[in-house]
């Protein structure tokens, strides 16, 4: 199923590696957390850390309840509920062994380009949790069948690219599905997400440690800085540079809550070159020093973004 395993430095958040138990299993696995928690049994802390995955996980739970956390978000979960993890993201488990139903894992690519963003254009920010009263009565619960279905049922060797394409979408039919049902509180984008946002906001998931100034991505993409801030409020609400901003608040909140590395080391790794230059900018956009923060238990968020 996944593969754990951490390096020296952020010994708080064990990195989850996409690892099937046989290659016939291919890309995506669809399990149930009975058996995640059977394979992990010789793994007595394996749901103990928080964990940031590789892959993407889909949950559904059919029985119990408990609390999971993603990304300092509390989401309480009841029979009915989805939780959609996306790699990348930071999540803590909670009590897993309180709760029980069908697990989809899939790595990124398995999602065709299309499909991807379509789901995006949806909404600027695509929720974790869809309670069950959300998903009720849509076909979120048929493509769960299929899903199932289409993973139970055994294919000879030469069909096995067949059951597979299935499977694949399958999940975009599910991802699909979860667009459309979205929450009501979702943040709603404008009708059509314009690609050159599409390519902005990945570039800020890569290069966040690296460039924390809206010229910088306008060079990389050929835009210049007035588009993008044109497009970024467009989609958000937000500037361009509250979104630079807050992608770099959201690592900083992953590293001093879920790992002791000095504050200026995690400074450093997010491209400060001044200890005193993050604290201050950590301190005006969630209202705590980096210090104050840490000492807050994980799981809760503290501040609001500065959106001046």
């Amino acid at each position: 199923m996944v593969k754990t395993g951490h390096t020296g430095g952020e010994a708080a958040i064990r990195p989850v590696q996409f690892n099937p138990p046989s290659a016939e299993v291919g890309d995506i696995e669809v399990v149930t957390l009975d058996t995640m928690r059977t394979r992990s049994q010789d793994r007595p802390t394996e749901f103990l850390r928080p964990q940031r995955l590789d892959f993407d996980m889909v949950i559904r739970i059919d029985a119990g309840t408990a609390v999971h956390t993603v990304d300092f978000t509390d989401h309480e979960l009841r029979p009915g509920d989805v939780l959609w993890v996306r790699a990348g993201q930071v999540h803590e488990w909670g009590q897993i062994a309180d709760i029980d139903g069908p697990v989809v894992l899939f790595t990124p690519h398995v999602v065709d380009e299309r499909t991807s963003k379509l789901v995006t254009a949806v909404g600027t920010s695509i929720s974790n949790h869809w309670p069950a009263t959300t998903v009720e009565g849509s076909p979120v619960s048929d493509v769960w069948a299929l899903l199932l279905s289409s993973s139970q049922q055994g294919v000879a060797a030469d069909r096995t690219a067949l059951r597979d394409a299935v499977l694949a979408h399958a999940v975009a039919a599910l991802l699909t599905e979860l667009a459309v049902v979205r929450p009501a509180d979702a943040t709603a984008g404008p009708s059509a997400t314009h690609e050159a946002y599409v390519w902005f906001r990945d570039e800020i998931d890569r290069r966040f440690s690296e460039w924390h100034r809206v010229n910088s991505y306008a060079d990389r993409l050929g835009y210049s800085p007035r588009t993008l801030n044109r497009l970024a409020r467009a989609h958000t609400g937000l500037s361009a540079k509250q979104l630079i901003d807050n992608r770099v608040v959201l690592e900083a909140k992953r590293l001093l809550s879920h790992g002791d590395s000095p504050v200026a080391e995690v400074a450093e790794q997010l491209g400060f070159d001044d200890p005193s230059n993050f604290s201050a900018f950590f301190r005006r956009r969630t209202g705590v020093t980096p210090g104050g923060f840490r000492g807050v238990s994980p799981g809760r968020a503290v501040g609001a973004p500065d959106r001046s």
